[in-house]
């Protein structure tokens, strides 16, 4: 990507991450962001279509970004309880982005734990494809994940590593069953 490109990206993402920590997204405006970022609206929609556009692909990326920082997705089938403390890990090292992108709201979770749902399963079923149409696998793999990351993300401020261990025994009790 050409170097002045990326600069003007990063100039809207920097700028669209400190409005997003002080106000919801509805909110923001592209003459807002534009004025932020110092660029002209017109190069704002020479990259994305609108706020709601740019706000999706931050969360994808930071998403990608927590995905790609487990190191073992097929836990999830072989090892739960550890593909758990994994994907708690990957949570915290998120830091405040994963704050600002999803707000503590039922809204933002849900939409947070079905991007990660995705993601990681579109990762196991690369290598284990029998897989794709289990019901029973997949069942059990989004319980894990939906319910992991949702509980985690609504009390890691609590204890992080306290609420991972927690999860990671729940889960441990289920699968020794």
């Amino acid at each position: 990507m050409d170097l002045r490109v990326q600069k003007t990206r990063n100039s809207i993402f920097s700028a669209f991450i400190e409005l997003r920590a002080t106000k919801p997204i509805e909110k923001i405006t592209v003459k807002e962001l534009s004025a932020k970022a110092n660029i002209s609206k017109q190069t704002f929609y020479l990259h994305f279509k609108d706020i709601y556009d740019l706000s999706e692909y931050l969360e994808n990326d930071a998403v990608s970004s927590l995905v790609a920082d487990i190191p073992n997705p097929d836990f999830f089938i072989t090892n739960s309880p550890e593909a758990t403390r994994q994907l708690c890990k990957a949570a915290l090292s998120q830091g405040n982005l994963f704050n600002i992108l999803f707000p503590d709201d039922d809204r933002s979770y849900g939409v947070l734990t079905n991007k990660i749902e995705k993601k990681i399963k579109e990762i196991i079923f690369e290598s284990h494809p029998e897989l794709r149409n289990d019901i029973r696998e997949n069942v059990i793999i989004s319980l894990f994940i939906q319910g992991s990351v949702y509980t985690f993300m609504k009390y890691k401020d609590s204890n992080a590593t306290e609420v991972t261990e927690i999860l990671a025994d729940i889960i441990k009790k289920i699968t020794d069953k």
